[in-house]
């Protein structure tokens, strides 16, 4: 329960930082990124994009392992785990595709369909029910994605912590300097997929620390 407790507490302070953010800190941002050109670096545009691309590719190839695998009947615990970590990337996704439209926030910046933007048509906020990826910025769905990999995995592989915290940490870093997402949407996204993650692999440790 007191983990429960715990969760909660995290998610009412996320709240509470996308609130603060959405008003005081996503434009200063992004009109901060955009003065200073940090487009302009490629390291940032490959850690925001490629970091899941890979794990992507991962994902897909050990689902056709485990087909193999489980019809063999030779499933390990090591299967097990990357299979709630992997699992708990697609289930992010899912919620993610959900909220996006429920949300449908303007982009920072113009990518998609000649999408509006605040860069472009200094437009910001929610358009509330309304479809299309040209309003898709909220919550990020990269972010949603490494924080339901990278959180999973943080329980399962502990050992290898500072490699979970350092995939979050680049990507969030891609995110922002290329001003893909606003600060607020990223904070989302970690929300989403850090409760999407812990909840994805609950069940498997609780019954390790009951045997």
């Amino acid at each position: 329960m007191k983990s429960i407790y715990k969760l909660l507490l995290i998610a009412l302070a996320g709240v509470i930082l996308i609130i603060v953010s959405y008003f005081f800190v996503d434009k200063p941002v992004v009109w901060f990124l955009v003065a200073h050109h940090s487009q302009q670096f490629e390291l940032l545009k490959l850690f925001a994009n490629d970091i899941t691309a890979m794990i992507t590719i991962v994902i897909f190839l050990f689902y056709i392992y485990y087909a193999i695998k489980l019809h063999a009947n030779r499933i390990s615990d090591f299967d097990k785990k990357f299979l709630l970590g992997f699992n708990a990337v697609v289930i992010g996704q899912f919620l993610k595709n959900i909220l996006k439209p429920i949300f449908a926030r303007y982009w920072p910046a113009t990518w998609v369909c000649n999408n509006p933007s605040l860069v472009k048509n200094h437009m910001y906020g929610f358009n509330w029910f309304k479809s299309g990826s040209a309003y898709a910025s909220f919550p990020s769905g990269h972010t949603t994605f490494i924080f339901s990999f990278s959180v999973s995995m943080w329980f399962l592989f502990p050992k290898l912590r500072w490699l979970w915290s350092l995939l979050a940490f680049l990507l969030i870093l891609g995110q922002i300097g290329m001003y893909y997402h606003f600060v607020s949407d990223v904070i989302a996204g970690a929300l989403l997929g850090s409760l999407v993650g812990f909840y994805s692999v609950y069940g498997y440790r609780h019954n390790q620390m009951l045997s």
